[in-house]
C-alpha cells in the first residue's frame, strides 16, 4: 500500500510540475506578444500598412504556435492526473477536456496552415528540407566534418 501511495503522491507532483510549465510557456508567449506588438505600434509610424499587417499576423501566429503547445502540456498533466485510480467521472472530464483542446489546437493549425498559404515567403510554417537538398546549415556542418556534397545526396525514387 505504501508504494502505491508513493506513486500517487509522484505522479500528482509531476502532473503538477507539467501544468506549471504550461502556465509558464503561456506567460512567456503572452509577454513576447506583447513586447512584439509594442515595438511594432512603436515603429508603425511612417511604415507600409502592407509590411505592419504582415509582422501583425506574424506576432499572432507566433503566439498561437506557443499556445497550442502550452494546450499539449495541459493536456498531458490532465492525462497524468487521471491515471491516478480514475473515476468515471473524472475519465468523463478527462474526454471533455481532451476533445476541446484537440478542437482548439486544430483550428490554431488551419489557421497557421491558412497563414501559411497567404503568404509562403514568409517562414510562418516549420521548413523540412528534403532529403536531397541539406539546408545551408547542414551543408556548412557536414563540410566541417570533411563530407562532401556527393555523399549526401539522395537518389530520387
Amino acid at each position: 500500500m505504501a508504494v502505491e501511495t508513493f506513486f500517487k503522491l509522484w505522479t500528482s507532483y509531476l502532473a503538477s510540475g507539467v501544468e506549471g510549465v504550461a502556465g509558464l510557456l503561456i506567460g512567456l508567449a503572452a509577454l513576447q506578444a506583447t513586447l512584439r506588438a509594442l515595438i511594432l505600434f512603436v515603429r508603425k509610424v511612417g511604415r507600409n500598412a502592407g509590411l505592419a499587417e504582415l509582422e501583425t499576423e506574424n506576432i499572432r501566429l507566433r503566439l498561437g504556435r506557443w499556445l497550442a503547445l502550452a494546450l499539449e502540456f495541459a493536456l498531458a498533466a490532465d492525462i497524468l492526473r487521471t491515471a491516478i485510480a480514475p473515476t468515471w467521472g473524472e475519465i468523463g472530464q478527462l474526454a471533455a477536456i481532451a476533445t476541446i483542446r484537440t478542437l482548439l489546437n486544430y483550428f490554431l493549425q488551419k489557421e497557421i496552415d491558412r497563414a501559411a498559404v497567404r503568404h509562403p515567403e514568409r517562414l510562418l510554417q516549420t521548413y523540412t528540407p528534403s532529403p536531397s537538398t541539406p539546408s545551408n546549415g547542414l551543408k556548412r556542418m557536414l563540410g566541417k566534418a570533411g563530407i562532401t556534397r556527393s555523399e549526401t545526396e539522395v537518389e530520387a525514387p
